[in-house]
């Protein structure tokens, strides 16, 4: 298997598996730092529904929603293309306007959440994390409860072993997922000995 089906398949396992919900948790809370944190999950179909025969299909990574009911899209991409900023809106998009059927109203709509974890650089600067929200030029007022867009150019982190115990988790995360497959089982879960850690090691013993 390449590494990009490898990485793929393995990223949808780890994060997009019932039973690793603490994975997802983690890696939604240390990108999105929410003052109410996400403390529980539940998996969505992550197929997007077509209303017509010539509408693009959609298919995310995983796909959630959480206690209060807020919706999450994460994906992990080796390709990044130009047009990948343009992309993220319509996935984004149509993940907000997918939570209505007939008779629901506008106020049921809940604030959705896309994390893009991206290994290659999207952005020509040195910041890992960019946040992109529907905010009014003039006065910073923010559209509350709608979109959000979360880029996380894993590229961009060259953190060294040695201070991975001290990083964050989000940093913790980058360099599991980039630096996982050069560690043994034993290492890593020396490294970092969080459960949510332990239980992606785990998983990602079980395909190795």
């Amino acid at each position: 298997m390449g590494f990009a089906s490898w990485i793929d398949f393995a990223f949808r396992k780890i994060f997009g598996k019932p039973g690793n919900e603490i994975c997802l948790i983690s890696l939604l809370n240390a990108v999105l730092r929410f003052p109410h944190p996400v403390v529980s999950v539940e998996y969505l179909n992550p197929f997007g529904i077509k209303d017509f025969e010539t509408d693009k299909l959609i298919c995310v990574d995983v796909k959630a929603t959480d206690q209060l009911g807020r919706v999450f899209i994460v994906e992990i991409q080796i390709v990044v293309q130009s047009s990948f900023a343009k992309r993220a809106v319509f996935y984004a998009c149509e993940a907000y306007t997918d939570q209505l059927r007939v008779g629901q109203g506008y106020s049921d709509l809940k604030a959705t959440y896309s994390i893009c974890l991206l290994m290659r650089n999207l952005w020509d600067d040195d910041q890992l994390h960019h946040q992109f929200r529907l905010v009014d030029r003039e006065s910073g007022r923010v559209l509350d409860d709608s979109i959000e867009i979360h880029t996380v150019e894993l590229a961009k982190y060259n953190g060294a072993q040695s201070d991975v115990r001290s990083a964050s988790v989000l940093e913790q995360w980058a360099y599991w997922i980039k630096k996982s497959s050069e560690h043994t089982v034993e290492e890593l879960q020396e490294l970092l000995p969080g459960l949510e850690f332990l239980r992606a090691t785990g998983e990602l013993n079980a395909i190795r």
